[in-house]
């Protein structure tokens, strides 16, 4: 997923690093306390919604709206909050603000329900076996929903999306495109 970020966001990071894919190693540490306490907020919101509501419209009506707008608000405020970092930098601030923290929002209109899901069934007195082979083909296939809803919007944006340092560019056009 990292490509979309580069491709779509038109981010960059400057700072002298080892790197993999085009990411500073370190920030791979940094990334999982930052995804931690996304998800343990949004797990706090949605385990507030689902305990405080009876099940119905209003509650599903609730739940949906709630993700949508913390996922915004938290892709949002990462890409506010990041922007005054010397290291990092966009082409167009005000596009990375708007369509681009809709944009990285979408990871979260799917990681947050999925992350909640995890754990569901925590008050339960009798919980269901999840196995490490289950919890992996799962989050597997959160992944690809999210790829496929980032490619959805790339395409419909016409945007290219250049994977590493290739010449190769794919877009929606019949014609491959090299640089």
């Amino acid at each position: 997923h990292t490509h979309y970020f580069y491709s779509v966001l038109r981010a960059e990071y400057t700072m002298p690093a080892h790197r993999l894919n085009n990411v500073p190693l370190a920030l791979y540490f940094a990334t999982h306390f930052y995804f931690s306490t996304y998800h343990l907020f949004s797990n706090l919101i949605l385990r507030k919604i689902v305990t405080t509501y009876r099940p119905g419209m209003a509650r599903s009506i609730l739940y949906v709206t709630v993700v949508l707008t913390f996922s915004y608000f938290t892709a949002f405020m990462e890409t506010l909050t990041i922007s005054a970092y010397p290291d990092y930098s966009f082409q167009d601030r005000n596009m990375a603000y708007t369509v681009g923290s809709a944009f990285y929002g979408i990871y979260f209109i799917v990681s947050f329900p999925a992350f909640f899901a995890f754990d569901v069934e925590i008050d339960q007195e009798t919980k269901p076996k999840v196995t490490a082979w289950q919890t992996l083909v799962e989050s597997c296939g959160y992944g690809m929903i999210i790829m496929i809803l980032l490619d959805i919007v790339r395409l419909s944006l016409d945007i290219p999306l250049v994977i590493g340092s290739s010449n190769v560019v794919c877009t929606l056009k019949e014609e491959i495109i090299s640089q």
